[in-house]
Formats: C-alpha cells, structure tokens, sequence
C-alpha cells in the first residue's frame, strides 16, 4: 500500500482500506495556534514517532510546531 498518498489529506478523507493499513501508525499534523489556522492534514507517516519527526526533519520544518499522534483503527 502506497502510505505517500495519504501525506496531505486529513484521516477522515482517506479511503477505508488506506485508513485500516494505516491502523497503528504515526502521523504527524501541525499544531493549532491563534496566529497559523493549519487544516488538519497529515504531514508525515511512520512506524515510530522518530521516524515521523525525521521526515520532518529531512525537509526542513520546524519540529516545535508538529504534534505526533497514533492512528486509531478506522471504525
């Protein structure tokens, strides 16, 4: 399963079977603040919160401003 197709969508826009393989993972989304209104949309993928926060890291974001949260399952 193609996990890439999942960055940038919020989890709710996903199909079913993208969101059941996803069951159990990480996803990174920007934090809320008065000041940035981010939409909720996945901005990295991993099996682990590290690996979330490296590919952050790889392209250049500021950490402080993610949150990393476990999947929940689909229904």
């Amino acid at each position: 399963m193609n996990f890439a197709a999942a960055l940038g969508h919020a989890p709710e826009e996903l199909p079913l079977p993208l969101r059941e393989a996803l069951s159990g993972h990480w996803a990174a989304f920007e934090l809320y603040s008065p000041a940035r209104q981010p939409l909720r949309k996945i901005a990295a993928l991993g099996p682990t919160p590290a690996a979330c926060f490296d590919q952050l890291r790889s392209r250049g974001l500021d950490l402080t401003l993610y949150e990393v949260v476990q999947l929940p399952p689909a229904y």
